[in-house]
């Protein structure tokens, strides 16, 4: 019995032929292939080198850059039973109990705040994007779809960073877009509540200078009135005065009664009458003055209107300290309860200049470009090989011609 040879399989023959011919056909259509790639290729550098020609603003691909600001956004809330249970790793316990152990929706708040209409069209009356993007139809609409497309606001749930950015072919003009956003996304949030005992804080704050600033005015009153009428108090003017006006009356009589005995001696107007007569119209005229006032010291019909003035600046700086101790007290309080609860949106770092461009990358684009072209020319090349083919086949000419035999 004769052995039997081994029988190859059409598969196999198939399979055979066909990788040879695949092989054939690039190596016939060698000079295709890499003209084609080449020919990609340097279309695709010489097109990326022109770009670069180009002034930013006429390249068709320029240059962007992509500044970023980092926020933090933390729990607003804490202690009591949900803090000490998440502390102590029971916080799988505290939900079962229907109490909340921790966590807060400010994170997807912020990034919401940031990309809503009305941010979006603040940033627009600042920066004027519909001019700078030419917009001329649905001039709204298409402005807050132009500002969305270049913004970036990601959160990222494990820490807690929200991370903002804007692109642009003006790397200062993106790093004060980003600045910007942050600076409204700080201002809404705290209007929303989002720190309101920092925001109490600072209102305390205002109100405790303002008070001061009476305090302190009050007291320039006060010291002016004793600058000026040379005593610490009212009460002391007035004692002073009527002790003053009452030895100069006394001192008045004494010098009338010196008249009358030198007159009973002396018939004559001699030098010592006179010299006594002035003595006497000297302390008459300071009696006057004291009774009448001066541009030193008060009148005594005035020392009525004087002593309420100085005090109602009194009553007033009483007032006004008592005020300001209590103010002190709930700032303190404010204070407290600020470091207790801790600051919602905090600003980890705000947006730089960047000084290198995030895009777009031109060596990818020309590696992409190259590859894409090489196997296009290899496509074509099967393309043509296959025409070839049918070319060279009567039968399906005949088919293609529609021939009927």
């Amino acid at each position: 019995m004769e052995p039997s040879t081994p029988i190859s399989s059409p598969i196999d023959q198939d399979d055979e032929i066909s990788l040879l011919d695949l092989m054939a056909t690039l190596l016939r259509h060698k000079r295709l292939i890499i003209g084609g790639t080449a020919g990609i290729a340097i279309l695709a550098i010489v097109y990326a080198i022109g770009s670069l020609l180009l002034p930013p603003d006429k390249s068709y691909l320029p240059n962007v850059y992509k500044p970023s600001a980092s926020i933090l956004i933390s729990n607003s809330s804490g202690g009591g039973l949900s803090a000490a249970l998440a502390s102590s790793g029971l916080g799988s316990l505290a939900s079962m109990a229907g109490i909340s152990a921790g966590g807060s929706n400010s994170g997807p708040l912020a990034v919401y705040l940031a990309t809503t209409d009305s941010s979006l069209d603040e940033l627009n009356a600042i920066f004027d994007f519909t001019n700078r993007y030419k917009i001329k139809k649905n001039v709204k609409t298409q402005t807050r779809k132009a500002i969305r497309n270049n913004l970036s606001v990601a959160l990222d749930d494990k820490t807690g960073v929200i991370s903002i950015s804007f692109e642009d072919i003006d790397p200062d003009f993106a790093h004060n877009v980003v600045n910007k956003l942050v600076e409204i996304l700080d201002r809404r949030f705290e209007a929303l509540g989002g720190t309101q005992a920092k925001g109490q804080q600072v209102l305390l704050e205002q109100k405790l200078a303002d008070v001061q600033a009476q305090i302190d005015t009050i007291e320039g009153k006060i010291k002016a009135f004793q600058a000026k009428y040379g005593v610490l108090s009212v009460e002391a003017l007035a004692t002073e005065q009527i002790t003053v006006l009452a030895q100069m009356r006394s001192q008045q009589i004494l010098k009338d009664l010196e008249i009358q005995n030198y007159e009973k001696f002396s018939k004559i107007d001699d030098p010592v009458i006179r010299r006594l007569k002035s003595e006497r119209d000297s302390i008459k005229a300071k009696i006057t003055e004291l009774e009448q006032g001066s541009s030193v010291l008060p009148s005594q019909k005035e020392i009525p209107t004087i002593s309420f003035e100085y005090a109602s600046l009194e009553r007033d700086l009483m007032v006004q300290n008592e005020v300001f101790k209590t103010l002190t007290q709930q700032y303190e309080l404010a204070k407290l309860n600020a470091s207790g609860q801790g600051d919602t949106f905090q600003v980890i770092e705000l947006a730089e200049i960047p000084d290198q461009k995030s895009g777009p990358s031109r060596a990818m684009l020309c590696i992409v470009a190259t590859m894409a072209g090489f196997f296009f020319s290899v496509l074509l090349a099967f393309v043509l090989e296959a025409i070839a083919n049918i070319k060279k086949d009567p039968e399906a000419m005949a088919k293609l011609r529609g021939d009927r035999s």
